[in-house]
């Protein structure tokens, strides 16, 4: 049975993958993440564990300076060796001496390979392995160079006493006792201790899981390794070394790729000596049963996934019934015989369209009775409708409400027809079905327009509906995506008066224009009180600020000027703020010569806006249509006037710098002579040269009145005249002004800097 469905139903064998590759799905993603998880919590303690060893292995560290400074500290208190560092001369006696005193000190620390005495001041050097001054002349000259510390390091290697030809890998520690006494600063005492003594006491703490255990110094040499042979090899370009350095940590751990293979690397830096102690371990090596555990996990794995295809049957077996129940209701499904593949969802959506076609049939002729049922209310003529109404039990009052539409175009309903009709259809059955409870009838009546006729037991239309209908609002707006605007109409009792009552709520509309869309609006005189307005009165002082500003370009004091004659029409009535918006244009239209055919651009815009005037539905956007006029207004004023502009204004300057010495020179005169107003050439000339006419003449005269106190010795008084202004102490008064110096301080000032430039 299970196979047969699975090869013949299309659902059955979709929810069984589903089921399948879901559960498959989260045990892999299970299991990777429990193997990742123990893998790095196993990485993360190995790294403590080796961080705890090498921090035990820092103390070998302390423990060799420690002996270090323990057999300087023996040697220097012996008078022969303090003797043999301080003695000029090569005494054989006493180096004899002092031979035999070193060779007691090593005997007592096996550890030591050997011990030197070095006295720069007769250069000779003892050492017990019997190596010569020759062979440590390296050394030795290092020695010479330094005095900055008592302590000093050099991983090195030597010759063997036995054998010239091998070589041993020690560390040679230097005292100067120069640093703390006052013994020669040419004398040392050299000990040089085995490499492998440390090797000893470092790798006895290695274990299987450490591919290598070194120490470097702050340069990044190696100290000691676990492979002797890479004594004193620089490792110092190796990322993981160039981190640790790098590092104000004192000891950690971290993961990086060595050799190609991720390893994990753990660090701890000494205290006492420039020394830092690595550890490297393969990744992969710290988890010793690795395989073991990828196994066990892939096998637990493929357990899991025999269950889940037992469980995936069960849950599919189960999860099918109700679709297999409602086929068998809704549909004859073919008989088992029958080899065709079958899907339950084809068969399921022919049935249900199917019966949703003759649903829309029943619906469509009930829709339509409901809308000719309210049409022959409202527009029908005839009370037979409305008694028929009354006779069903409904009122004994009524109110009627109409949605208009609110288009984004500017138009009712937008410019598509076809659209428009379906969105009204749409705000319709929405309308019926939220006010169906209390027994609403509901209709679309054109352009945009859906009324409707609630019965009321009261007079007034009760809050509980007015909620409804602001909910509505809400609900188109949020799953249609259309925003209508209510008008509600006055409470009716007759026929007549419910006519009344719809025009009532279609005249509501006037309102949206000033309040805006998606509003509910009131055409109760009771609800909703007119304003009584004083007789209408155009604004034309404000219109000619407009006219003015489109001439001079000022595009900010347009808009604000916009703005303000909008708010000062605000108070009117729509009638009377259609008017004043026609005349308001013809204004415009007037003043700016459009009708000529140079302007034939401009007369163009003022027909498209002419064109749209009555498609606005809210003041905000025949204010944002009359800004848009007006700035491009502006701009086709810029274009062919800033030419002129330019001449009125380049002649005006040549005017004043011609004839600043006439007493009268005035703007009135320049306006004369350019033939245009006073007013026009003031802000024309401010909105060029961003001064006034009276501060640029200004300007010229003190220019020429500073020119001239430069160059000739005549009174002040003369020179204010000469450049027309016959007030003498207005003159000072502008000169300071101007300069920040009087006339006379600038006279003095000017004949000293002349004479200090011959």
């Amino acid at each position: 049975m299970i196979r047969q469905r699975l090869f013949r139903y299309a659902v059955y064998r979709n929810m069984f993958l589903s089921f399948v590759l879901l559960t498959a799905a989260m045990i892999a993603l299970v299991t990777v993440v429990l193997y990742m998880m123990f893998s790095w919590s196993t990485a993360k303690e190995v790294g403590k564990i080796s961080e705890s060893m090498l921090k035990q292995n820092s103390a070998v560290s302390s423990v060799i300076r420690d002996q270090v400074y323990n057999v300087g500290n023996l040697l220097l208190s012996d008078k022969e060796i303090v003797n043999a560092l301080l003695d000029k001369e090569a005494d054989p006696v006493k180096q004899y001496g002092v031979f035999g005193t070193l060779n007691r000190v090593q005997s007592t620390y096996p550890f030591i390979h050997s011990i030197g005495i070095y006295n720069g001041s007769n250069n000779t050097y003892l050492n017990t392995k019997g190596i010569t001054k020759e062979q440590e002349k390296a050394l030795l000259e290092e020695i010479n160079s330094k005095n900055t510390s008592y302590f000093h390091l050099f991983p090195r290697k030597i010759s063997s006493a036995t054998s010239a030809n091998r070589s041993e890998d020690v560390l040679t520690f230097v005292l100067l006792p120069s640093y703390y006494s006052p013994l020669s600063s040419k004398g040392a005492i050299v000990i040089n201790m085995s490499i492998d003594t440390i090797q000893d006491l470092i790798g006895g703490y290695r274990n299987e899981a450490v591919d290598s255990l070194h120490v470097i110094d702050d340069k990044g040499t190696i100290i000691t390794h676990s492979d002797r042979s890479r004594f004193m090899e620089d490792i110092s370009q190796e990322s993981y070394v160039q981190s640790i350095l790098a590092s104000d940590a004192e000891s950690g751990y971290f993961t990086r790729s060595i050799d190609g293979r991720k390893s994990l690397v753990t660090y701890v830096k000494s205290k006492d000596m420039n020394w830092t102690y690595i550890s490297v371990s393969q990744y992969q090596n710290l988890l010793f049963n690795m395989q073991a555990l990828r196994t066990s996990a892939l096998v637990l794995a493929m357990a899991c996934f025999a269950v889940s295809m037992f469980l995936s049957i069960w849950l599919t077996h189960h999860a099918y019934n109700p679709i297999r129940h409602l086929l068998e209701k809704m549909s004859a499904i073919p008989k088992m015989k029958d080899r065709r593949q079958i899907n339950e969802f084809a068969i399921l959506d022919t049935t249900y369209a199917e019966m949703t076609e003759k649903m829309k049939s029943m619906e469509s002729a009930a829709s339509a009775a409901r809308q000719a049922h309210v049409l022959q209310l409202l527009k029908g003529g005839d009370e037979t409708a409305f008694r028929r109404l009354v006779g069903e039990g409904k009122g004994p009052y009524f109110l009627a409400a109409a949605l208009l539409l609110d288009s984004q175009d500017g138009s009712p309903g937008g410019e598509d027809e076809e659209l428009q009709s379906y969105s009204c259809a749409a705000v319709a059955r929405a309308a019926q079905q939220m006010l169906e409870p209390e027994g609403a009838s509901v209709a679309t009546v054109g352009d945009g327009t859906v009324a409707i006729i609630l019965p009321m037991k009261q007079n007034r239309p009760p809050l509980h509906v007015l909620g409804m209908l602001e909910e509505l609002q809400g609900e188109l707006l949020r799953t249609l995506r259309v925003s209508v605007t209510v008008g509600i109409g006055t409470g009716a009792q007759t026929y007549e008066e419910l006519r009344e009552s719809f025009d009532c709520a279609q005249s509501c509309f006037q309102q949206r224009f000033f309040e805006g869309k998606g509003k509910m609006l009131h055409g109760d005189p009771v609800i909703t009180a007119e304003v009584e307005h004083s007789e209408a009165q155009y604004p034309d002082k404000r219109e000619k600020r407009i006219i003015e500003a489109i001439k001079l370009q000022q595009r900010d004091k347009l808009e604000k000027e916009i703005d303000q004659w909008i708010k000062e029409i605000r108070e009117y009535n729509y009638h009377e703020v259609m008017f004043f918006i026609n005349q308001f244009i013809g204004g415009l239209y007037k003043q700016l010569n459009v009708h000529t055919v140079k302007n034939r651009e401009s007369a163009d815009l003022f027909l498209d806006f002419t064109r749209r005037i009555t498609r606005f539905q809210t003041l905000q956007e025949t204010e944002d249509a009359l800004k848009d006029l007006a700035l491009r207004l502006c701009s086709l004023s810029e274009e062919s006037g800033a030419v002129r502009h330019a001449e009125v204004v380049d002649f005006i300057q040549m005017y004043v710098r011609k004839h600043y010495a006439r007493p009268d020179m005035s703007l009135e005169q320049v306006a004369g002579e350019v033939k245009l107003s006073r007013s026009y050439v003031g802000k024309l000339f401010k909105a060029h040269c961003e001064l006034s006419f009276n501060d640029y003449l200004n300007a010229v005269r003190l220019e020429k009145a500073r020119e001239l106190l430069a160059s000739t010795e005549e009174s002040v008084q003369s020179i204010s005249e000469q450049v027309g202004i016959l007030n003498t102490t207005y003159f000072y008064t502008l000169f300071k002004k101007h300069y920040q110096i009087s006339p006379a301080q600038f006279r003095s000032q000017h004949a000293i800097e002349t004479k200090k430039a011959q």
